[in-house]
């Protein structure tokens, strides 16, 4: 006989269904009591112990596994418990509370295996490639379907998959009122699965106003901290329906572009004459352009016998020559990278004078380290054009 009869043998069968409940009721609150003070006094143990300060124990402490491990395995053996507590009860309501408590054994179980989730994700949030916390929420939101599943089919003691076909039926009302929701799934799952985005990439995204470092991936969001330290929340469906640019690249590569053109005044332009010729002799980066230089012209000149014609002969002009010394110039420079194309070329004339573009790869990838590197570039160029007999443009206006 069970307890309840034993001690209460001349209660009606609704109180003692009323009875059963307020103990099953009491029974979990106590469980659930009991599993917060193991997690309490493991904290306590382990702080004492100086062990927080390794990363796994301090990450199952907070994400507290131990008490949702404990309190689902509590639950386990209370329902073993509870079924000889109900033995002689009507076998309906005995039954209708037995399934109450499997259900709570599968949340149980659910939250158990999502804090366990937590530590892998907060484990291997950077260390790894792959956005472990998107795929966490996948695997999260999976294990919820199934728990959902499984609470169903146990409160109406029906199979699993007599409900699995009754959702095919309620599919067209679940896509119509979860539209966005199933939207931003969709396209966070396509976002993990292309390896478009990790935490830690520098990525611009022109039609949200967002330009800086993600911070967070979520199942349907993705966080960036911009460069003037304000957090944009950008949906990822925007990243799949809209371009937007990752620097990732840049940065795996070990080198950034510096693209960037001086504008030089076309009224500066003109030959050499040989005494600027000969005080370009004197600049280390120069020498041997104008030593090849003379001796390719002096050729060229001499077979088609313009050697003395100033009009028709080739000859060297300042923007050549200077273009020639920045290319020389980028070519010693530490902070260029050797391993990606480096050049100096003109592109066309425009009304604002001749670009000169100067198109190359710094070796370093920080911004701070770029824009310095830039600096001193152009530093050097515009103060030393005016040894060429050249002149920046500039555009005047009448006030």
């Amino acid at each position: 006989m069970n307890l309840i009869n034993t001690f209460l043998p001349s209660l009606q069968p609704w109180a003692k269904y009323t009875v059963a409940i307020i103990v099953l009721i009491l029974f979990i609150f106590i469980l659930q009591y009991l599993a917060k003070m193991v997690q309490w006094l493991t904290d306590k143990l382990l702080a004492k112990k100086n062990f927080l300060s390794k990363g796994w124990l301090n990450l199952m402490t907070k994400n507290k596994l131990f008490s949702n491990i404990f309190f689902a395995f509590e639950l386990a053996v209370f329902a073993s418990v509870a079924i000889y507590l109900l033995g002689d009860l009507y076998p309906h309501i005995s039954s209708f509370i037995m399934r109450i408590l499997n259900c709570i054994i599968v949340i149980a179980f659910t939250l158990s295996a999502c804090s366990f989730l937590n530590v892998l994700s907060d484990k291997y949030y950077r260390s790894i490639k792959l956005p472990v916390k998107g795929i966490a929420q996948a695997i999260k939101v999976v294990l919820w379907i199934i728990a959902l599943i499984l609470i169903v089919s146990t409160l109406f003691n029906k199979e699993p998959i007599y409900f699995l076909g009754g959702l095919t039926a309620l599919s067209a009302v679940v896509l119509l009122v979860f539209k966005d929701s199933i939207l931003g799934l969709t396209s966070g799952f396509q976002l993990l699965l292309s390896d478009l985005v990790r935490v830690g990439d520098w990525i611009e995204i022109p039609s949200q106003g967002a330009d800086g470092e993600v911070i967070d991936i979520m199942l349907t969001t993705i966080r960036i901290k911009n460069w003037d330290n304000t957090i944009a929340n950008v949906p990822a469906y925007d990243l799949i329906s809209h371009s937007f640019t990752n620097w990732r690249g840049m940065t795996e590569s070990g080198a950034r572009r510096i693209k960037r053109a001086i504008n030089i005044d076309m009224k500066s332009i003109r030959f050499l004459t040989q005494e600027d010729i000969e005080k370009f002799k004197k600049f280390t980066l120069l020498k041997d352009y104008i030593a090849r230089k003379e001796k390719e012209i002096s050729e060229t000149n001499n077979k088609r016998g313009v050697k003395e014609d100033l009009f028709n002969a080739r000859r060297l002009s300042n923007i050549g020559t200077f273009r020639a010394y920045c290319f020389n110039y980028l070519k010693q420079n530490p902070n260029i990278s050797d391993k990606f194309t480096c050049m100096v070329r003109q592109l066309a004339p425009t009304t604002e004078g001749l670009p000169l573009e100067i198109y190359a790869f710094s070796s370093n990838t920080n911004w701070t380290d770029y824009e310095g590197i830039q600096a001193d570039i152009f530093d050097h160029f515009l103060s030393i054009i005016k040894e060429f007999d050249l002149k920046v443009f500039e555009k005047y206006t009448v006030e």
